[in-house]
Order: structure tokens, then C-alpha cells, then sequence
């Protein structure tokens, strides 16, 4: 069991104990925000061959960010378009792709990315 403390004004309102294996809630705005000021993302974003698909990657990251919650078709949608975007790309690094999956494992993501940079659901 993990406890989480809800304080009000600086004051202890409510304890609350929950199953340490209860999911996190994915931060998709905190992915978003890292994403696009990480050098690795911005070097595949300018150096992709398809940057249609490239800017509906954007579009579609974005849009989960709106949404109340993150459905498996928005996930297949995003894998997707992400693996076009890869395939579109050269000289990815073992650099970049660490620093993708420690973006998303930071951020409660529902997916990793493979040794060959594609997008691989966790769901």
C-alpha cells in the first residue's frame, strides 16, 4: 500500500492509502513538452523525409492531450504515424532512443520504443 497526503492550505486534509499497483495516470503533456525540446526529437522532426506524416504525429499527440482519457485506437493511431515518421528517417542513435524511453517511462506513457525506434504498446 502507498499512502498519498492531500494537503489544503498547507494543511493535512486527507490520507488516503491506495494499491501501490494502481496505474499512473500517463503526463501527456509533460511527454509533449519534453519531446519537443529534446535534441533527439527535434533532430527527427527536421530530418525526417515525410514531413506531412511528421506533422500529423504532432497533431495527433496533441489531440491526446485533450482528451479525457486515451483509448487503444488513439494508441494505434499515434504507433502509426510514429513508425511512418521513423521509417522516413536516417541516423538514429542508441542516444536518441534512450532518451525517448526515459521520456516516456517518465511520463506514465502506455508504450517504448524498440531497438529499431519504432513505438511498441505496452496495453
Amino acid at each position: 500500500m502507498e499512502v498519498i497526503r492531500t494537503y489544503r492550505n498547507g494543511e493535512l486534509v486527507e490520507v488516503t492509502q491506495v494499491d501501490a499497483n494502481f496505474p499512473t495516470p500517463s503526463n501527456v503533456s509533460g511527454f509533449i513538452t519534453q519531446m519537443m525540446i529534446s535534441q533527439s526529437y527535434n533532430r527527427l522532426a527536421f530530418t525526417t523525409n515525410n514531413q506531412i506524416a511528421r506533422s500529423r504525429l504532432e497533431i495527433a499527440i496533441t489531440r491526446l492531450e485533450l482528451k479525457p482519457s486515451i483509448t487503444d485506437s488513439d494508441l494505434a493511431l499515434l504507433k502509426t504515424i510514429w513508425n511512418i515518421v521513423v521509417d522516413a528517417t536516417a541516423d538514429l542513435t542508441v542516444n536518441d532512443l534512450n532518451e525517448w524511453n526515459q521520456i516516456a517511462t517518465q511520463n506514465h506513457m502506455p508504450f517504448a520504443f524498440d531497438e529499431d525506434f519504432k513505438m511498441q504498446l505496452n496495453v
